[in-house]
This record gives structure tokens, sequence and C-alpha cells, in this order.
């Protein structure tokens, strides 16, 4: 009977894959928090422009509102300063997904070398198997050749 295949390094496989799989979850963090800060500076880039169009469109008037352009500048002062900050944020965040990319890459052929081990030795296991099955089957016709043999013998023997 054959024996059943079992994999010595199972649990370092699966070690492997959930390292892996923490890493992609690591990766999907990050891709969120580099899409949230992009939509961010999209929104204050949005705003920044409006502030830009409102300012020239109360200079457009005959009398100019000196409060009004002031907010209008410190606001778009505050809205420049946010998108630099912003585009910082990106910066750091796109280096981070970066090296996550890279640790989930190297995860990713840390658990592949070990499943492909773990294919070797299942095709050794096959063969092995095939093996003894061709054994049992050897015997069983041997075993059958030298009863008919012997029936044969036997039989000539009455004779």
């Amino acid at each position: 009977m054959a024996r059943k295949f079992q994999f010595r390094l199972e649990v370092v496989r699966k070690l492997r894959e959930k390292a892996r799989d923490e890493q992609r979850r690591v990766v999907a963090a990050e891709v969120r928090a580099v899409r949230d800060i992009e939509e961010r500076i999209a929104q204050l880039t949005s705003q920044l422009r409006e502030t830009v169009e409102l300012t020239r469109d109360g200079q457009s008037t005959p009398r100019l509102d000196v409060a009004q352009l002031r907010g209008h500048h410190v606001h778009r002062h505050w809205l420049h300063h946010r998108v630099m900050e912003s585009d910082m944020d990106l910066s750091q965040h796109r280096r981070k997904l970066d090296e996550e990319r890279n640790k989930l890459g190297e995860a990713t052929a840390r658990l592949k070398a070990i499943e492909k081990l773990r294919e070797k030795r299942w095709a050794r296991h096959l063969v092995q198997v095939r093996r003894e099955e061709q054994a049992q089957t050897d015997e069983a016709a041997v075993a059958g050749f030298a009863r008919r043999r012997r029936q044969m013998d036997e039989g000539d023997d009455k004779c």
C-alpha cells in the first residue's frame, strides 16, 4: 500500500504564505494611502483654482475691496502650502509603497521557492507510488504464474 504524501515543510510553506498575504495587505493599504493623498491634492488644487478665479472676479469690479483681496491672498497661500505638504506626503508614501512592493516580491519569491520544492517532492512521491504499485502488480503476476505452473505440474503428475 502506498503511503500518504506528507510535505515536511508544510508549516514553513504556510508561514511564508501568511507572510506574503500580510505583505499584500500592507501594499494595498499603501496604495489606498497614495490614492487618498492624490485625491486630496486634486481637491486642494481645485480649491486653489476657484480662489484664483474669485480673486480675478473681485479685481474686475471698478471698486477694489482690499480686505477681500487680502483674504483671498491668505487663503491661496494656505492652499498652496497644503498642496506642497501633500506633495511631500505623496512622495514619502510612494517611496514606502515601492519598498513594500519590493518586500512583497521577496515574500512571493520565498513562497514560490518552497512551493516548487513541494511540487518536486510530490512528483518524486508519485514516481515512488507508481514503482510500488508496479512491484505489487509484478508480484501478483509472478504469483499467478507460479500458481498456474504448479497446477500444471500437479496435473502432469496425475496423468
